[in-house]
């Protein structure tokens, strides 16, 4: 058999990198007609589906092994030979025993004059054969007569609907009679159900017609994934954006979904290897690799620049424009057109947008009575598609190569052209994005702009403010004229809130506020404006703060409503903000301008913050300031302020240990959010609700529910990393994935932007907490540095709960006591009248870790009673475990065995929360101190079975994790992990770590 691969640039579904992927159903209806017989199977695609690729796979089974495969294609030509597809697969017929050597009929001798390959193995050609008419006569006949001596044979004729006359007849006589052992394939592009061949068959003949379409966006995921894999590019930050923009580009055609990574690729190589500036500092992540190789985790950079180039990949995607692999193969297809089926091309490239055909032959300046045979020249020719009512590129990939084509003039020409003829279409609204790009292309810089403005107009009354802030964006970029940038940048300023707001967005807004000089009064809006959209999303708390109070002396002076706003947005702290003094100066100036307040909208935005502010300091005017939003709304935008802060209350008073009470505001926002639509604040409701799900232990799914969240608002910092942090501690203490958890807090102390005092401290307590149980005090205080500087800076020691209990733990274990002591001195004076319970909980465990670095052991305890009290009283369960914990380590020093039990009681709580991790943790704490815990009836003996604990082991190195990683998810040592790994290879009777899934451990 002649197992070549047979497979057309361009038409697989990438053999290099990404191997087979999808097809299922394609694969097993041609093994069923192969199998069962005589038959015909139609194989309908475009070109570059993936066809050949699929008969390959099928035809390279063992259970075709012994099969003749024979395979032509029908090319292109514009005078092909006669049977030149058929005389092409016959010249494959391989040498091997069996093979053309019995006798065979004296007509297959003509085909020695067609197939010269064959002329050694046939008989002499019959008496006149030299005759072209005899031969043609012949010729259907001689072929029947040999492919019926081969055996079990597939005939393969590709592209069969550019067949010449010949062919065609020749086909249609094999389907009248088949051979009983031969089957016959062939591919073509059509359309389901349209007559094969473009005639009907005859109805004796069995047919199988198996239609394969471009790949799915879960198809194309699957081979992205491994061809990222295959070249070693395995840590893309952000796949499923990747996936989308490959997707969009290619149109799902296989071979162009490869051609595009490799040109991106290589285009990532070529900045490397050239010292060019990547999209992601390279330096840093590499320092970040070799970080992680040193944890135990990962491995070195790689081909193409391993991690680095993988999180560059998205960017290098976007700027790989056209392969030159499909750019070739657009240029075949391309000069296959006559004059009138180029002028279309030309026009649905410009338009990109399926249109009428009047409005294409239009664009195109070609008479109507000629445009459908030139629309159908490019159908044919597989630059155009046709899977709806009107004509397209296949993929925006080929209208790029096509654009490339038309000279600059004809381009400005054929954009006029088309954006009034879209103008006078009359079917629905006017494309007004469409428009705008078509006469910018025209060089008509002011119609172009008025119709950008007018499409994010409409986008934004429509509610899609992502489409609406990008076209602002660009029509502010893009305006010669000042006071047309300062209009819009107003408008985008506001919208931006309620979207993902880049860099682009702020740097747009700040070029007109610094360059444009603005009324006073619009400067101050616009800036007020801008302040929320770096608070919540692309800057910081900083940026956010300094461009409020740069705008309120533009305010004050011309619109004290707004001005008051203003203030009561710069009285919200947050723990990478100002010192909590100047929030404080402005809510004593926002009470000096409440009475010149009269819209009931302002009045509701500036309740809402100033509860908000109050309630994050600590401050016991909060409770009388929250009742305030009880009233009754006038119209929805004053409701949506309500429920905005009963919202943010909950996160606050959550911060402050108040869970009871935040659960009555999410209440009061949940009937608030009922009467209104706000994607923002029905995240921000479900980001406050993993918070307090963790303070109060209710961990059953709740990794799962985090992980749906960060990745439902991966577009608002903020939220996701809210989200990221639980889904971090949930990772740590409950999966007991300490690399995954690691990663998670380090990623939500790194997006998050207005930072409340939940987050930067929580993630760091958490990181310094696995460094301090694997025995390095040095490491924790780092990982608690930056957030204990914060709470210095600012003041915001009521946020403090969080991280200084761990802190002080990690000072004291690398020789700073004095500094511990310090820090405690100051969390104390900064929560001295403060109402905040949970930070009154945490100091007590801080005076309790102090009272037991001086060897004050029973001061220690009494403390550590106390703050479990007030931990359990306050409704925090885990917190309240973890004093438990500390106090009976105490107790553990002094009193050995018989402190076990308390340790015990914890565990219990441990297990009944399902923290993975504090479990083994405690078991250690014991080992540590010899004791033992068993069963009454004694220790279990496993034999050759696996222990529960080998079982864990096992579960850990299947995934891929080294011994360091598994030391740290279980709290052992990592001399014990490789003893556990030891033994659990000597009972499965493996040789190697990657032979234990093999075994059957994989999902243990």
């Amino acid at each position: 058999m002649d197992r070549r691969s047979f497979g057309k640039e361009g038409d697989g579904t990438a053999t290099a990198g990404g191997g087979f992927v999808g097809r299922g159903e394609q694969t097993r209806r041609l093994r069923r007609a192969l199998r069962d017989g005589p038959a015909l199977a139609v194989m309908r695609a475009d070109a570059g589906t993936g066809v050949s690729r699929l008969l390959d796979e099928v035809l390279g089974e063992a259970e075709f092994a012994e099969w003749t495969h024979l395979r032509g294609t029908c090319r292109a030509d514009a005078a092909p030979s006669p049977l030149a597809p058929v005389c092409e697969a016959l010249a494959t017929l391989p040498y091997r025993p069996g093979v053309l050597e019995q006798p065979l009929p004296p007509v297959t001798g003509v085909l020695a004059l067609l197939v010269p390959e064959l002329a050694d193995r046939l008989p002499e050609p019959p008496a006149g054969a030299a005759d072209p008419d005899v031969r043609c006569g012949l010729s259907p006949r001689a072929v029947a007569a040999l492919l019926a001596a081969l055996g079990d044979t597939v005939l393969v004729v590709e592209d069969v609907h550019r067949a010449d006359p010949g062919t065609l007849a020749l086909l249609h006589r094999l389907l009248d009679a088949m051979p009983p052992r031969l089957r016959l394939v062939v591919t073509e592009d059509a359309a389901p159900g349209q007559p094969v061949f473009g005639v009907g068959l005859p109805t004796r003949t069995r047919v199988e017609e198996i239609g394969v379409q471009p790949w799915t966006c879960e198809e194309t995921e699957e081979f992205v994934r491994r061809w990222l894999h295959t070249h070693r590019l395995h840590r893309v930050a952000e796949l499923h954006d990747l996936v989308v923009l490959v997707q969009q580009l290619t149109g799902g055609f296989p071979g162009a979904v490869e051609a595009l990574l490799h040109a991106a690729e290589e285009g990532l190589a070529a900045r490397q290897e050239s010292g060019a500036r990547a999209p992601v500092d390279i330096r840093a992540a590499r320092s970040a690799g070799a970080a992680t190789a040193r944890d135990g985790g990962g491995t070195g950079t790689t081909r193409g620049g391993g991690p680095a180039a993988a999180d560059s990949m998205l960017a290098a995607v976007r700027e790989a424009g056209v392969p030159p692999r499909l750019r070739r193969d657009f240029a075949l297809r391309h000069g296959r057109l006559d004059e009138d089926a180029l002028r279309v091309a030309d026009a649905a490239a410009v338009l990109d947008r399926a249109v009428p055909p009047p409005v294409l032959a239009e664009v195109a300046d070609v008479a109507p009575e000629r445009a459908e045979a030139a629309v159908d020249a490019c159908v044919r020719h597989a630059v155009l598609r046709a899977d709806g009512p009107h004509p397209a590129f296949r993929s925006p990939l080929d209208r790029r190569a096509a654009l490339e084509r038309i000279p600059g003039p004809r381009l400005a020409r054929l954009s006029l052209r088309a954006a009034r003829a879209l103008h006078r279409g009359g079917e629905g609204p006017l494309p007004l994005t469409d428009l705008a790009r078509l006469y910018g292309a025209a060089g008509r810089v002011r119609e172009s702009l008025r119709c950008l403005v007018a499409a994010a107009d409409r986008a934004a009354t429509a509610g899609d403010y992502a489409t609406a802030t990008s076209l602002y964006t660009r029509a502010v970029t893009e305006d010669p004229r000042a006071e047309g940038r300062v209009r819009t940048a107003a408008k985008l300023a506001r919208t931006a809130q309620l979207a993902r707001a880049g860099a682009e967005v702020v740097a747009a807004v700040r070029r007109v506020l610094d360059e444009d000089a603005p009324p006073p009064r619009l400067r101050g809006d616009i800036r007020l404006q801008l302040s929320v959209v770096l608070r919540n999303q692309s800057g910081g708390a900083l940026d956010s703060l300094n461009e409020v109070a740069r705008a309120i002396p533009d305010l004050e002076a011309s619109d004290p409503q707004t001005a008051a706003r203003a203030m009561a947005v710069a009285a919200i702290p947050s723990i990478k903000g100002w010192p909590v003094d100047r929030h404080l100066h402005w809510l004593d100036r926002i009470e000096a301008l409440t009475g010149h307040v009269i819209d009931p909208v302002a009045r509701a935005a500036i309740a809402a913050n100033r509860a908000t502010a109050l309630m994050l300091l600590g401050d016991d005017r909060a409770w009388a300031a929250a009742e305030s939003l009880r009233g009754p709304a006038g119209d929805a935008m004053e409701a949506a302020h309500h429920t905005r802060g009963w919202t943010n209350l909950a996160h606050a008073a959550t911060a402050l240990g108040y869970d009871t009470r935040a659960r009555a505001f999410l209440r009061r926002a949940a009937d608030g959010l009922a009467d209104t639509s706000s994607p923002y604040l029905e995240g921000l409701t479900q980001t406050a609700e993993l918070v307090l799900a963790w303070h109060e232990g209710s961990w059953q799914g709740l990794h799962a529910t985090a992980d749906h969240t960060a990745r439902l608002y991966g577009e608002i910092p903020d939220l996701t990393a809210e989200a990221m942090l639980v889904r971090g501690l949930t990772a740590l203490h409950v999966l007991g994935d300490v690399p995954r958890a690691r990663r998670d807090l380090v990623e939500a102390a790194r997006i998050t932007r207005y930072d409340t005092g939940v987050i930067l401290t929580a993630s760091a307590a958490a990181t310094a907490r696995v460094h301090l149980e694997a025995g390095r005090p040095g490491q924790a205080c780092e990982a608690v540095e930056e957030t204990l500087h914060r709470l210095e800076r600012t003041g915001g020691w009521v946020w403090a709960g969080e991280v200084a209990p761990t802190a002080v733990e990690a000072l004291h274990g690398s020789g700073q006591t004095a500094r511990a002591q310090r820090l405690v001195a100051d969390f104390a004076e900064g929560a001295e009248h403060r109402d905040a319970p949970a930070a009154r909980a945490a100091l007590t465990v801080c005076r309790a870790l102090l009272a037991e670095a001086d060897d004050r052991p029973e001061a220690a305890i009494g403390l550590l009673t106390e703050a479990e009290t007030r931990w359990r009283e306050l409704g925090r369960p885990f917190d309240a475990a973890r004093a438990a914990e500390t106090r009976g380590r105490c107790l553990l020093d002094r009193r050995g065995e018989a402190a076990a039990d308390v340790i015990q009681d914890v565990v219990e709580t441990y297990r009944e929360l399902g923290a993975r991790w504090d479990v083994a943790r405690c078991q250690r704490l014991l080992r540590r101190h010899d004791i033992v815990t068993t069963h009454r009836r004694g220790r279990l003996g496993y034999g050759d079975q696996l222990s529960p604990r080998e079982r864990e082991v096992a579960h850990l190195v299947v995934q891929g994790r080294a011994n360091r990683d598994i030391a740290e998810s279980l709290v052992l040592s990592t001399r014990t992990v490789e003893h556990h790994v030891a033994r659990i290879m000597r009972k499965l009777n493996v040789a190697s770590r990657n032979d234990i899934a093999l075994a059957g451990h994989g999902d243990t």
